[in-house]
């Protein structure tokens, strides 16, 4: 073989040797696979739930409100009217807003009122133990009907949230979490004694 073939053989061997090694083999080489990238969470709203001190629900158009406030370990309905509130319900809403995630995140919404935002239709503020007052407010449904359009205070943004959250803030303003009446108990009755014929 032609000397001058063997070095050219040679020589693109090599190259081909340190281009697999480049692309392929070194420890830092890119996978051979794409990685599909993890779809980035959007948080519209989150604190501590044992943190959230007072929790406030308004229907803006006809102005009912409902407010529970935190004492010790227990919750107290302070708005439509004053008693313990009903532990359980008060506690799935306040879990409910300790974390909500967003769909989308609008940056510049423009006007507000084609989203039901100016003015909203739902007001929720919350207020953390260190004072940290937030309000959150509530408006139409997306075309979609499986989200809503809603707003924080210091944010210009409008972020799409889970329709049922909306759901869950008017059944709250609606249904106030009052604890439940006892079911009366009703008293045994007792057998009566059998008669003796005179």
């Amino acid at each position: 073989m032609d000397r001058r073939l063997t070095i050219a053989l040679f020589a693109i061997l090599a190259l081909l040797s340190a281009y697999i090694w480049y692309t392929f083999l070194r420890q830092d080489a890119p996978p051979l696979t794409p990685v599909t990238p993890e779809p980035e969470e959007i948080v519209f709203y989150s604190a501590d739930p044992n943190q959230m001190q007072r929790v406030q629900a308004q229907d803006a158009a006809s102005g009912d409100t409902t407010i529970i406030v935190r004492e010790g370990d227990r919750w107290r309905m302070q708005a439509p009217a004053q008693g313990d509130a009903y532990f359980v319900r008060a506690d799935a809403l306040v879990f409910d807003l300790s974390r909500i995630e967003a769909d989308r995140k609008l940056e510049t919404p423009g006007d507000l009122t084609a989203f039901g935002l100016n003015p909203p239709q739902y007001r929720v503020i919350i207020t953390l133990t260190d004072g940290t007052e937030t309000m959150l407010s509530l408006g139409n449904e997306n075309p979609d009907q499986n989200y809503a359009y809603a707003i924080k205070n210091g944010d210009p943004a409008v972020y799409l949230v889970e329709f049922s959250l909306r759901e869950d803030v008017i059944e709250f303003i609606t249904s106030p979490p009052y604890t439940p009446t006892p079911s009366p108990t009703l008293e045994p009755i007792g057998t009566p004694a059998p008669t003796t014929a005179p």
